[in-house]
């Protein structure tokens, strides 16, 4: 396809993501001429998309489905089939059993392909299914919905609180807004008097521009370190509850942890310049970084991410974060009175974030727990609202 900057918006494989997420680009279009001439077809209210091409060999994404949003109309592009579902049929219910043991097994053996694997849309179509009644369908969707429905909801939270993390930074090390308001005579907003003393009244010029008069400026790499991550090949790993780290994030698990303390972790090859907080013991491997420092670590972690790592690519080949380029950036070197009142207030943000996480965590579990009972009729709906009930109250 060609794509444009607008038009008819794309999805493509990588859109669709475990128990029917779905989370479309904003930079895939095609122009609405090219689409009515070449007669391609657009998605319908009730469609959901089936990923039928996985670039990783583990097939993790393969065989998955996800409900098209019914905000506008859609393109498809290689690598995912539309789906359209009787009506005796509830797509979540599907969702689910695209995600339960016996079908992700049933997916793995009927894969085929080297480079990029794939299943054919037959295979889709032939799969075991047990299907209970519309009504018993219902239930099971119920249940399991309301587990993801919760899940959703904590993480939509923890983004909220992300961005308010975000938003102070900003105000404090970007923006300097305590220290333009105390220029014009007014209080800086949002802060106690204490506060507010931390900050001069005034500006003066450096390499990076203006910053607040007496912080000056610094290099990265004078309270900072990115060390580097450990190869952990998958065939090695012992399953256990430490998260494995690559550039893409949590990669697996393992049985033994590289790093005990919470970090902050790069993407070195790979997903350059990816940026990850991880409060529990870590194994990151060697695709990545991690952030070694005795400044706070909130300040560290949302200071990285203003500094633009995924645009320092370094190799053509294969996209490389070059560490001794990241340490010659010039930063605001603010006082550490001013990082400890951030850092004061980072924590009990990063300590709700992390509550909420470890909620998630325990009612994904619950949800992979009952689905291959659910889904194979092994367990009946009725003997879990109560607990159900429990968890998410």
């Amino acid at each position: 396809m060609e794509y444009g900057s607008d038009g008819v918006p794309v999805l493509s494989k990588g859109d669709v993501k475990p128990f029917g997420r779905l989370e479309p680009s904003d930079t895939r279009f095609i122009s609405h001429e090219l689409a009515r001439t070449r007669g391609y077809r657009t998605t319908q209210d009730g469609d959901y998309l089936l990923t039928t091409r996985d670039l990783t060999q583990a097939a993790n994404f393969l065989g998955l489905l996800a409900r098209v949003p019914t905000d506008r109309q859609y393109l498809v592009n290689q690598g995912a089939n539309v789906v359209r579902f009787k009506p005796f049929v509830n797509g979540r219910y599907m969702v689910y059993w695209c995600n339960a043991p016996i079908y992700r097994e049933y997916i793995k053996g009927h894969c085929v392909g080297s480079t990029q694997i794939h299943i054919r849309k037959g295979d889709f179509l032939e799969a075991p299914l047990w299907l209970p009644s519309s009504e018993e369908q219902d239930r099971i969707v119920g249940i399991l919905g309301a587990l993801d429905d919760r899940i959703t909801l904590l993480r939509e939270t923890n983004a909220t609180l992300e961005a308010i993390a975000q938003a102070l930074f900003k105000s404090w090390f970007v923006d300097f807004e305590p220290v333009r308001a105390k220029m014009e005579g007014r209080a800086p907003e949002g802060m106690d008097e204490a506060t507010a003393a931390l900050f001069p009244d005034s500006f003066e010029e450096t390499e990076l521009g203006v910053v607040p008069r007496g912080w000056g400026i610094t290099r990265l790499d004078s309270f900072l370190e990115l060390a580097y991550g450990k190869a952990l090949k998958a065939e090695t790993r012992t399953p256990g509850g430490v998260p494995v780290y690559g550039s893409g994030g949590i990669t697996g698990w393992h049985d033994k942890a590289l790093v005990d303390e919470p970090s902050v972790i790069v993407g070195r090859k790979g997903t350059v310049g990816s940026i990850y907080w991880e409060s529990r013991p870590f194994f990151p491997i060697d695709t990545v970084f991690y952030v070694k420092t005795k400044h706070p670590l909130t300040y560290c972690h949302q200071l990285l991410k203003t500094l633009g790592l995924h645009d320092m690519n370094t190799d053509a080949a294969v996209p490389g974060l070059n560490r001794e380029n990241v340490y010659r950036l010039l930063v605001p070197d603010a006082p550490p009175a001013v990082l400890a009142a951030f850092d004061t207030t980072a924590c009990v943000l990063r300590q709700r974030i992390d509550d909420n996480e470890a909620q998630a965590q325990t009612l994904s579990t619950l949800r992979d727990t009952l689905l291959p009972l659910l889904i194979s009729g092994r367990l009946k709906v009725p003997k879990l609202r109560a607990q159900v009930e429990e968890e998410l109250a």
